[in-house]
């Protein structure tokens, strides 16, 4: 897989962000960044998103490895999409695997961003919604891709 490298950037960048704040900060301080927008929030999240799966450590680690076995089968298949869909791939896991590193070394996840109106998340957390967003802007522009290639006329008549 050609992106291997961001994957392995994106779960170092992570662990070493929670390392800083498990080192720097107590379980629940809160550092305002911004106020009344950001802060600085040291939390421990024994779910998934939004704290669902509850105390699942094992079954949440079982899955991710799952998944990254399934992109490794389909390594082949998966460079004939487009590289957002490549490259949305590669930031997805590296997310995925740095909360895979926290559930199993930790049995939770830790979590800093905190923006008030919203769960607080880390940086693995982002990296996964932002690679499934180009996940699924490769995909529709690979249909759409070949939708015009099967609308074109052959040139080879």
């Amino acid at each position: 897989m050609p992106y291997l490298y961001v994957t392995i950037m994106i779960a170092l960048l992570d662990q070493v962000l929670k390392w800083l704040v498990q080192t720097k900060m107590y379980p629940w301080q809160s550092i305002e960044l911004w106020k009344g927008i950001v802060s600085l929030t040291y939390a421990r999240n024994p779910g998934a998103a939004f704290n669902i799966l509850q105390s699942q450590p094992a079954l949440l680690a079982v899955i991710a490895a799952g998944i990254f076995v399934l992109v490794w089968l389909n390594r082949r298949e998966v460079s004939d999409y487009p590289w957002t869909f490549q490259i949305g791939i590669a930031i997805a896991l590296g997310g995925a695997l740095g909360n895979f590193v926290d559930r199993v070394r930790l049995g939770y996840v830790v979590d800093f961003i905190d923006f008030h109106f919203w769960p607080v998340f880390n940086l693995a957390d982002t990296a996964i919604v932002g690679g499934v967003g180009l996940i699924i802007l490769g995909f529709l522009f690979k249909s759409s891709t070949e939708k015009l290639k099967r609308l074109q006329p052959d040139q080879n008549r």
